[in-house]
């Protein structure tokens, strides 16, 4: 999970579109957020994400859901309210409901900063404190530890950027630009727009071997301004 910035809400919800579908929705129960203005504006906010998890939308099955962050079945009146909407995976809205975010808040990436809440160890999402009930309650209700599609996968991430980084430092004395390159695309392609992007982030800041190139390449003056600038992208979303 990481920030999310809100965007403008859609020029179609006007207070008079609003007032509308609200009333819809209440007379039929009839699913008034589904609007492709609604539904692309959000995806759009995300990269096509998640805004709990980070796994990709609309990919292998992973259709998007709009979350209605406080529950429209207790608070119908904000149904289609736009700070009240986030583009949501399957497996994240699958256990939270009816929760009462009023009263028992959660976490709201568009609202707040993540890494307040959270670190991330072994593609398990912590809470920095244990004892403070809004970032544990966010871990249990969006289900972020998911055993079967969540974890595995940020588990494999990492894996796979251990491998990649302790290769680079290997061979970068063979070919110094070229594995200067790869160390570059790598920090490049993990950044807000990437899947797992927290994920991603935390793994390659954390690593040693990605110390120790780092520390190589400022040391030989290969340490560009993008690799400055994507190290600076990095931990806008690590959750370290």
């Amino acid at each position: 999970m990481i920030r999310i910035t809100r965007p403008p809400k859609p020029s179609e919800l006007t207070d008079d579109v609003k007032a509308a579908l609200t009333a819809e929705f209440k007379a039929n129960g009839t699913a008034v957020w589904r609007k492709n203005w609604i539904v692309d504006t959000l995806k759009a906010a995300t990269y096509n994400k998640c805004a709990f998890s980070e796994m990709r939308l609309d990919e292998e099955g992973k259709y998007m859901q709009v979350e209605h962050f406080n529950p429209k079945s207790r608070y119908p009146d904000e149904v289609v309210e736009w700070t009240n909407l986030l583009p949501i995976c399957n497996v994240c809205n699958s256990k939270k409901w009816n929760w009462d975010t009023k009263k028992k808040p959660l976490v709201n990436p568009m609202n707040e900063a993540p890494r307040d809440y959270f670190f991330i160890r072994n593609g398990r999402i912590n809470a920095r404190d244990v004892s403070n009930k809004k970032a544990t309650d966010t871990i249990e209700q969006y289900d972020l530890n998911n055993a079967e599609q969540l974890r595995p996968v940020r588990c494999e991430i990492e894996k796979k950027i251990r491998e990649d980084l302790a290769d680079y430092l290997g061979h970068y004395s063979q070919d110094k630009d070229y594995w200067a390159g790869k160390l570059l695309k790598l920090m490049s392609t993990s950044g807000r727009k990437a899947a797992y992007s927290a994920t991603k982030a935390t793994a390659i800041l954390l690593d040693k071997s990605y110390t120790s190139l780092r520390q190589i390449l400022t040391e030989e003056g290969h340490w560009k301004p993008e690799c400055e600038q994507a190290e600076q992208e990095l931990a806008l979303c690590a959750l370290i």
